[in-house]
């Protein structure tokens, strides 16, 4: 049963509009209702650029940015959705202008029935600073918040059913940090302070006590190895394994991310990490969580551009087809990537449409989630020995064998087991 907007804010955010950063008496919560579910639609990695208006796109259809975020926010509604999570780099650049024409966007939804909290990330400040992020995002979250870190753009929300725990990973240029107790940094890199990290050990003992279920955001990771590894600048997050201690400690079994632009899902010691893919890029996927009593599960959406550009009245025959004009740009994509790989590794003509074949049918089964699946069929393929040939030396080499035989099948969904706090 769909709940209306106002009992969604009543439920899940406007219990306090305290910004101090502590936390406040609440009145006691009760665990998640048997009857009921909650939909939450999580989106990465936007880079909303309304100046793009080149509509010459290729594969990742930069020119549609701003066409794709309301397909995206249109998407969400038609599935059901009652709440977004933005995890980070929702503007490019750090624009005011970027981030006063965002707004406009996920205010126009949130009236018509989808609440939305955002995040920021490495590209969503400077030249706006944290206090001014805060302020033009005040009611996607900062203003309706339950509590306020003091020392980050970090807030929690807590409802009747749900503890929803939004950390500021930073990553963001230096210059950008105005908090009074944000610590002083000289560096653009990922951090989570000692500060923040209390502020959320508290947060997560008050959910504890109120026996909530919690669903942790971010937009740098926990769980990769790039994020752990501080020579990786750019991935490393500084205390990313110390917060990652804290969600196993109280039993948090998710933590939602994005910032790498492809689609993860990683699982350690019982803390299960999900990274949203980027928004812009083929096939214009986001991730939808289905909360329920007991559960939480996961499952990978593709926005329909189509329907939204139909629905809309869009001329655009590009937005009108567009799934068909990705699958295009995809194999056109395929063709040219072994053309410039082969200048280095001159190959025939036979093996380079084998090889792009196979590339482009790894990339399917890779976004569709099926890749785990399709593995042994992957590598028996004609092109597959001529691909890693013609790729050596290049990124894709190490990628997508990496990817290849690592494939997960929690790529096309997971339900994980979800206990009060």
């Amino acid at each position: 049963m769909r709940r209306s907007p106002a009992a969604l804010l009543a439920s899940i955010l406007l219990l306090s509009s305290v910004l101090c950063g502590c936390s406040v008496e609440v009145p006691v919560q009760t665990p998640l209702p048997e009857a009921e579910g909650l939909r939450i639609a999580v989106a990465s990695d936007l880079h909303f650029d309304p100046e793009h208006t080149d509509k010459k796109a290729g594969l990742g259809a930069v020119a549609y940015n701003p066409e794709l975020i309301d397909a995206l926010l249109y998407d969400a509604k038609s599935q059901g959705a009652e709440l977004m999570l933005l995890t980070g780099d929702i503007v490019n650049a750090g624009k005011r202008e970027y981030h006063e024409a965002l707004t406009a966007k996920l205010r126009a939804a949130e009236a018509e029935g989808l609440t939305i909290c955002v995040l920021p990330g490495n590209h969503d400040l400077a030249p706006v600073t944290q206090q001014e992020f805060a302020a033009l995002y005040a009611d996607l979250g900062y203003a309706e918040a339950y509590s306020r870190d003091e020392a980050s753009l970090s807030y929690c929300v807590m409802g009747e059913e749900l503890c929803l725990l939004m950390l500021d990973t930073g990553g963001y240029d230096a210059e950008a940090i105005d908090l009074q107790k944000a610590p002083k940094r000289y560096d653009d890199e990922a951090f989570l302070s000692d500060r923040t990290l209390r502020w959320a050990e508290q947060m997560l003992t008050e959910a504890e006590e109120q026996r909530l279920p919690v669903l942790c955001a971010g937009h740098f990771n926990l769980l990769t190895e790039e994020g752990r590894d501080p020579a990786r600048s750019g991935l490393y997050l500084e205390n990313g394994e110390r917060m990652a201690a804290l969600l196993r400690k109280y039993g948090v079994p998710l933590y939602v991310s994005g910032h790498l632009h492809t689609r993860i899902v990683l699982q350690e010691q019982g803390l299960t990490e999900l990274v949203t893919e980027y928004l812009l890029n083929y096939p214009t996927g986001y991730s939808m969580l289905d909360l329920t009593a007991g559960a939480l599960s996961y499952t990978p959406r593709r926005v329909d551009v189509d329907a939204w550009a139909q629905e809309s009245g869009q001329k655009d025959r590009v937005l009108l087809h567009f799934s068909r004009w990705q699958q295009k740009q995809l194999k056109k994509y395929s063709v040219q990537n072994i053309n410039d790989m082969a200048v280095k590794h001159p190959t025939t003509h036979r093996a380079m449409k084998r090889a792009a074949d196979f590339f482009y049918a790894a990339m399917n089964a890779y976004w569709s989630g099926d890749l785990a699946n399709q593995k042994e069929t992957l590598k028996a393929m004609p092109g597959y020995d001529p691909f890693f040939r013609i790729a050596e030396g290049y990124a894709y080499e190490w990628w997508l064998r990496d990817l290849i035989d690592s494939a997960s099948p929690l790529l096309g969904g997971f339900r994980l087991e979800l206990k009060p706090s």
